[in-house]
């Protein structure tokens, strides 16, 4: 849902109650940035935790972010943090009636729920892996932005041809405004009424912000600390994230310890009201459920505020990976929201296990159950429910790494499918042994130095070794035995061939987008499969600079939407003219 009404709206999820109704509703305020991105699943688990424990919960993105309307650039941006997570908690009160209302915040959040809490709209606070001062937080930010751009360095990425103005770290920039605000954050100086209770949780046993905790103590405040295991384990890759359930469980007994504390504020009026859907210039979106056999699928659907005729195709963005429905990012969200105002309507969609989607998301960690083809049933599934809500039964549908390879499958099964836009995917057919051969060939991986380096500090996953060992077993075995297989990249070259042909012969489309360094691009060059316009003129390849599988660099954003741009413009441009004459 969307809250409105009390300033600007944001995009919300509320979670009602199961069982013997708690003393406590509880609100979710998110971090800032890549924390954000690599946390969402961990707190739709903490959010279904809290649920079925009585509680009333609600989780939101903040203006600006995730599926809210906005960018982080707009003025004003902290005042309308503040706000918001003033808002939810109001709304949260006046729905639920408890007593008490607590917010749970990771790292930057913690500020907002702390000014919440300043202000009288929350009377419980667990804050976890929050600075208590800002400007060591936007420290602890330059430091994580440093460190990626090494990373993408030692990957032979180039720098950013115009560095962002503020601190760019995982794909977002905090603006100028924005981080004078929050280095003006001071948490220790800063007054709480006493009747809070605060919860200070460290990052995986760093140590408790032990000012914080002594400076609200002298001003009657009731304050524990504790170790916060798993807060790294859990701003890893969205796909290699892991839900902290012992914190989890400490959040709740901390909470049930203070069932008796009396009452917080009188519940003020909420002048927020939930709306189903989100009016904004020249569109409108709204959530959207697929009902599933093995649970709901859900997503987000744009569409031209205007009524009139129909257009011409609908646009379906998958995720990227693991990562929500927003894409990498939040391309998706600018793309959707771009082409839903030009009259073209789209869904964003999470996947089984991703996002907002049912399903256990840790299956995610054996990179193989990407390709498990019950997500294609899925798509398909996601295609009949946008036919049924009257939407252009005629798709594009885009996604990165394995939203790609869904694209792709789903061309090729589907007759309703008109293209398929693959940005950087790296798999269209799966075979268990594929990355360990890439690794192989593409960094010799037992020889360069920087390989190990990044081995020690935990950036190569250690499902990628250990496949790269079975494979060089596998290998070895095959040889003994003299079969007569064909090598992995040559089976991948013949079968990507017949599924050109088949597209073609279909009159579908497949479309590439790949920056530098991606493996795919580099085999299906070499293979001559993305040279052959006359082979295959249903087939073409964009190529975007920069060196960075998600795009993260947001320099490389603006190339990432022209080339989806001009793609989606050439299929406009293929709509039969039967269709065209309908619109």
């Amino acid at each position: 849902m969307y809250l409105e009404g009390g300033g600007e709206p944001f995009f919300a999820t509320y979670h009602p109650p199961a069982g013997t109704l708690a003393p406590q509703a509880v609100i979710l305020v998110p971090p800032f940035g890549w924390d954000d991105t690599a946390t969402y699943r961990a707190r739709r688990e903490w959010a279904l935790h809290l649920a079925a424990a009585g509680r009333h919960v609600l989780r939101f993105d903040l203006p600006g972010t995730g599926d809210s309307p906005g960018s982080l650039g707009d003025p004003d941006r902290w005042e309308s943090w503040l706000a918001a997570t003033q808002r939810a908690a109001a709304w949260l009160r006046a729905r639920s009636s408890a007593p008490r209302i607590a917010a749970i915040a990771l790292g930057s959040g913690g500020y907002l729920a702390f000014d919440a809490a300043a202000a009288g709209a929350v009377d419980d606070l667990v804050l976890w892996a929050t600075p208590p001062q800002g400007k060591r937080f936007l420290r602890e930010l330059s430091a994580f932005a440093r460190l990626e751009a090494q990373r993408i360095a030692e990957s032979g990425g180039p720098p950013s041809p115009e560095p962002a103005e503020g601190i760019e770290a995982g794909g977002h920039v905090l603006p100028p405004e924005l981080a004078e605000r929050i280095r003006a954050v001071d948490l220790e100086q800063t007054q709480l009424p006493a009747s809070c209770r605060v919860l200070l949780l460290d990052r995986d046993g760093a140590g408790a912000a032990d000012g914080l905790a002594q400076a609200l103590r002298a001003a009657g405040v009731d304050v524990e600390t504790a170790e916060g295991r798993g807060y790294a384990a859990m701003v890893q890759p969205p796909d290699l994230s892991r839900a902290p359930r012992e914190v989890f469980a400490l959040a709740s007994a901390w909470l049930e310890r203070g069932s008796g504390a009396r009452a917080g504020a009188a519940p003020s009026p909420a002048a927020d009201a939930p709306a189903a859907t989100l009016e904004l210039d020249g569109l409108r979106e709204r959530p959207f459920v697929i009902e599933r056999p093995e649970g709901r699928l859900r997503g987000i659907v744009a569409e031209p505020a205007a009524n009139g005729g129909s257009a011409p195709l609908t646009l379906v963005f998958l995720n990227a990976g693991a990562i929500r429905r927003t894409g990498p990012n939040r391309l998706w969200v600018s793309a959707a929201r771009r082409w839903a105002e030009r009259g073209i309507p789209s869904l964003r969609l999470d996947a089984e296990g991703i996002g907002d989607a049912d399903g256990d998301g840790e299956v995610y960690q054996e990179v193989g159950r990407f390709h498990d083809p019950h997500l294609l049933d899925q798509v398909a599934s996601a295609l009949d429910a946008l036919v049924e809500l009257g939407l252009p039964p005629r798709f594009v549908l885009i996604g990165l790494c394995s939203g790609g390879h869904w694209a792709f499958k789903t061309a090729l099964r589907d007759e309703r499918a008109a293209a398929a836009v693959m940005v950087n995917t790296r798999i269209l057919y799966w075979h268990e042994h594929l990355d360990p051969a890439r690794d192989l060939r593409r960094t010799r991986l037992l020889v360069r130095p920087v390989t190990w380096k990044r081995l020690l500090r935990g950036d190569v996953p250690v499902h990628r070794w250990k496949g790269f060992a079975e494979w060089i077993a596998a290998g070895v075995a095959s040889r003994l035995r003299r079969t007569s297989e064909p090598r992995v990249f040559e089976w991948q070259a013949a079968v990507v061939a017949e599924g050109f042909s088949a597209l073609r012969d279909a009159g579908r489309s497949a479309h590439f987008v790949f920056c530098e360094g991606e493996p795919l691009r580099d085999e299906l060059t070499a293979a001559g499969l993305l040279a052959d316009a006359e082979g295959w003129p249903n087939v073409s390849a964009t190529f975007i600079p920069g060196r960075e599988h998600t795009l993260k660099p947001v320099w490389m954003h603006a190339h990432a939407e022209r080339a989806l741009d001009d793609v989606i413009r050439r299929e406009l441009a293929r709509v039969p003219e039967a269709v065209s004459e309908a619109v």
